[in-house]
């Protein structure tokens, strides 16, 4: 039996998308409604069923041009198809097929698609299937690098793996006297982005995303997918913090800054190592490093 595609709601959606190993933030619903919102576009959430069971599941942004027709169908964080570790390979093509069938072929639209990231091993695999799909590579879109710490070794050994100056930051700075704590809240990430704005006025750089639209996001978020922000303080003032989102099998530094003080203390090392033990502690298989 061929595969199928049909528009789910926010409810199913939540409820199938939490079963997807490769599940991210990027594919949250309200994280694409967002974006979608921010181009004058709408977001499409769209199943992929064989035998009535769910193979893929993507959040479809679509731009249209008025008048003349066609426009772009766009995917961030998609398809996701690595469900229960299990034919992964076959889930992504089938999945490929059936959206180009229905976004190029039916709509007319310009199929767009920067997958989640994976493994070094999947991530060949996919991008081969990509190619043999009839997908190429845009030169205008800059590819996204990061490291994927691989969470599966005991907390030692991480540690133990970790560089020597990478430890002996780490150990300086759980000697010392600062506060770290963490929650979901909105509150937490507000406070997280009044120290940003001055981290990034200080190394001025810019960001598409900044914890600003996060904090809207946030607000619309069920608990379990909400955005975790850790803070330091010294002497009850806030010179350090750190957001990350956990989803499916990866946990994913989103946002990082730090004060001077941060940096003389060598908080920054500590805050990103309970980053690290948290998402292991909680059963996540990788740690994207952003």
């Amino acid at each position: 039996m061929s595969a199928t595609i049909r528009t789910i709601d926010r409810t199913e959606w939540q409820r199938l998308a939490r079963s997807f190993g490769d599940y991210n933030y990027r594919q949250l619903w309200d994280f694409g409604t967002a974006c979608a919102g921010r181009v004058n576009a709408v977001s499409e959430h769209v199943v992929i069923e064989e035998d009535e069971e769910a193979i893929g599941l993507a959040d479809v942004r679509i731009k249209r041009v008025p008048l003349v027709g066609g426009g772009i169908a766009y995917i961030n964080g998609g398809p996701l198809v690595r469900r229960n570790g299990e034919r992964a390979g076959s889930r992504l093509r089938e999945c490929l097929n059936v959206l180009i069938e229905e976004y190029v072929h039916s709509q007319g639209l310009l199929l767009r698609i920067q997958p989640a990231i994976g493994c070094e091993s999947w991530n060949a695999e996919r991008a081969s299937m990509f190619l043999d799909c009839g997908f190429s590579i845009s030169t205008r879109v800059r590819p996204y690098r990061t490291l994927l710490l691989d969470l599966s070794p005991s907390l030692a050994d991480l540690r133990k793996n970790l560089s020597q100056k990478w430890r002996n930051n780490l150990k300086r700075a759980e000697a010392g006297t600062n506060s770290l704590g963490s929650d979901y809240s909105v509150e937490s990430l507000m406070r997280f982005y009044d120290l940003y704005k001055a981290f990034r006025k200080k190394k001025q750089f810019d960001v598409d995303l900044d914890p600003a639209f996060f904090v809207e996001v946030q607000k619309s978020l069920p608990e379990s997918e909400r955005m975790r922000v850790a803070l330091c303080e010294e002497e009850g003032a806030l010179i350090s913090g750190h957001v990350s989102s956990l989803l499916g099998d990866t946990a994913v530094n989103l946002f990082r800054a730090n004060t001077k003080a941060a940096l003389t203390s060598r908080v920054s090392y500590l805050i990103q190592w309970d980053g690290i033990r948290y998402a292991r502690k909680k059963g996540f298989r990788w740690y994207d490093l952003g």
